[in-house]
């Protein structure tokens, strides 16, 4: 009997603490590093190395960053690229994949991952824009298809690293790009701040 009690005790302090049995604010500052090398991974790798080319990065921070995204995001290097390049090339107008001049700043705000989405199907839109990305073996095969498996990995990591409470940390790093980036910087930065420049 002491056996089953031990492995019962065990289990439940596991899933109380998970393995670091990090305090609470340890646990908040955590996340926020992770968040923020989220957005650093999208600013720098996504955004100024990959769809507007103006940062060569080193082939070990390059594919930390594709492994990092693919991790806390399940983002595809190809297609965050090719929408991006299409949203500059076609911006506020109606072929703009998430203009909230056309779209609504709503719908940008609270469903701009769906447009993503949406966008990352049409296959002229990876095909015209999605020049110069990434297009090796691990890409291929682990990255691009399979985001979800890393979406999950994260799952697994952060239960296991602080238990339940991993499921929090888990739902705010997929939070954090959807809201902070589209909703946010694209969002409220194309519907806003266009009224101070105007053309």
């Amino acid at each position: 009997m002491n056996f089953f009690d031990d492995a019962l005790h065990a289990v439940l302090s596991f899933l109380s603490t998970g393995l670091l049995d990090f305090s609470a604010w340890q646990v908040v500052i955590y996340t926020l590093v992770v968040t923020h090398i989220t957005i650093a991974a999208v600013t720098i790798y996504l955004h100024r190395h990959q769809a507007h080319r103006a940062l060569d990065l080193h082939p070990i921070p390059s594919h930390f960053f594709r492994f990092w995204l693919w991790l806390t995001t399940g983002q595809v290097t190809k297609e965050w690229a090719s929408i991006h390049r299409k949203h500059h090339a076609k911006c506020d107008t109606e072929e703009d994949p998430h203009s909230p001049q056309t779209r609504g700043i709503r719908k940008v705000l609270f469903e701009g991952a769906e447009l993503y989405r949406a966008e990352s199907k049409v296959k002229e839109t990876m095909e015209k824009y999605g020049h110069g990305t990434p297009d090796d073996w691990i890409e291929r095969h682990v990255y691009t298809g399979r985001s979800t498996l890393g979406v999950a990995s994260l799952l697994v990591i952060n239960v296991a690293l602080f238990g339940v409470l991993g499921l929090t940390v888990w739902a705010i790093q997929m939070m954090w790009i959807p809201i902070t980036a589209a909703g946010i910087i694209n969002g409220l930065g194309h519907w806003w701040g266009y009224r101070n420049y105007d053309c």
